[in-house]
């Protein structure tokens, strides 16, 4: 598994266990909430029912309670047919029983708590198998409390059974929650913006990793570079001239002994070629990467270069035939050399190699195409490492020229598998505008 994929599993995994961290946290300030959202409805009840025994109605009793006037938005009682028989504040005329449905849960004593999805309301529901008296109105001229009320209905008194302030079949109340709705408010927002800004930091610093292995590989390959710069120059210095006297030799002993040993001089000659080669390429390795840009038609390189390798024009018709890009003639033709000697090596049919040069989002791109016996997974990794071959002859050092001119010209290169047999090699390199 390569570093970019790997790294980007590994923050995903990051970012899903902070998740599941935030949902937790979340979940247990939402019930610590509701625990206090739940004293405060206890806290009012008490307050409210301890109240209703000292005054004539619910209403004069809430009015006298600073916390029960900021908090409670309507009471009523109802009866059996859902008729109003108390309201005061934002009761309902009628009491639709249908809302019951609602309830987050019904308690043995009857009671059920309906949160307002819309508001920082919670209303609540006394139901009961018997009838309550409610608190009555006053009367007209009435001075004391409990004049003009039949005894059964005097404030304070109730039916059998029955508790103080309860009324009617039904017992409605409304009570406003604002800070719990504060705080429901404040985790929808902020939970999504929070996990955002991690998912960004993650994804950040995911890149600034991925930055920091680029550097050190850089770094590791400037080193080996220094290492195979100094190498490659001594390599050059002690092995050119032995090269080229055993050429002359060869060359001498061709003029001396015509006929004699033919097979074995050529056979010096074509080794002394393979050493030479390897000298010229490591050093071709080694210099200047980007050399003297130029702006340069690709295509017409390319065919120039194939016709002297295959024989023939190995662009396809349907081809971008003009197009410019800016890069170093020779380090060009180079990177073409390279490439269709390895497809000619292929052990392909030479006339299935084929090259598609292409127009993509400012870019030109050519597709060099061969059916060779294309590359193993194991090799896909390494294929553009220095000296690194699959090939019993060879330097390795082809693919990495490639990789090292294109990349100074801002381009890039891929190997990758062909459908149905060979490899294909796709160069990207900027357009000139």
């Amino acid at each position: 598994m390569n570093t970019k994929i790997s790294s980007f599993i590994i923050t995903v995994a990051a970012w899903l266990l902070f998740s599941a961290l935030t949902i937790l946290i979340v979940w247990e300030t939402l019930d610590r909430a509701r625990l206090i959202r739940d004293n405060d409805n206890e806290r009012i009840f008490s307050t409210l029912f301890a109240s209703a025994r000292n005054y004539e109605n619910y209403g004069e009793a809430i009015e006298s309670s600073e916390l029960l006037r900021s908090r409670i938005e309507g009471i009523g009682v109802y009866d059996e047919e859902q008729q109003s028989l108390y309201r005061w504040g934002k009761a309902p005329e009628f009491f639709d029983e249908s809302i019951l449905a609602e309830s987050s849960g019904k308690s043995r004593f009857g009671r059920y708590t309906i949160p307002d999805k819309k508001s920082d309301r919670i209303k609540f529901v006394l139901k009961s198998d018997r009838t309550f008296v409610p608190p009555p109105e006053p009367s007209a001229g009435r001075t004391k409390a409990g004049e003009g009320f039949p005894p059964e209905k005097q404030p304070g008194r109730r039916r059998e059974g029955n508790s103080p302030g309860a009324g009617g079949k039904y017992f409605y109340i409304d009570i406003a929650h604002p800070a719990y709705r504060r705080t429901l408010t404040l985790l929808s927002l902020a939970v999504p913006v929070w996990e955002l800004v991690f998912l960004a930091l993650a994804f950040y610093f995911r890149q600034l990793y991925l930055r920091n292995r680029e550097y050190r590989e850089r770094i590791e390959s400037q080193k080996n570079l220094v290492v195979l710069g100094t190498a490659a120059g001594t390599l050059a210095h002690e092995i050119k001239n032995p090269l080229l006297s055993i050429r002359l030799q060869t060359g001498i002993l061709e003029k001396i002994l015509p006929g004699t040993g033919r097979e074995e001089l050529i056979l010096i000659n074509e080794e002394v070629d393979r050493l030479s080669a390897l000298v010229y390429r490591v050093n071709d390795f080694l210099r200047d990467a980007a050399g003297n840009t130029v702006p340069l038609n690709p295509a017409d390189l390319l065919e120039e270069t194939s016709q002297r390798l295959c024989g023939r024009n190995i662009v396809t018709e349907d081809s971008v035939k003009e197009s410019r890009v800016s890069s170093d003639p020779a380090r060009l033709r180079s990177v073409f050399e390279n490439i269709i000697r390895n497809a000619l090596e292929a052990e392909g049919p030479e006339g299935e190699i084929k090259a598609v040069i292409s127009r993509e989002g400012g870019e030109i791109v050519i597709r060099i195409m061969d059916r060779g016996k294309g590359i193993e997974e194991k090799d896909k990794s390494r294929i553009f490492d220095p000296f690194y071959t699959t090939k019993s002859t060879g330097a390795g050092i082809g693919l990495a020229i490639c990789k090292r001119f294109l990349e100074a010209a801002g381009g890039s290169i891929v190997l990758e598998n062909r459908e149905n047999g060979g490899a294909v090699v796709t160069l990207k390199i900027p357009e000139e505008k």
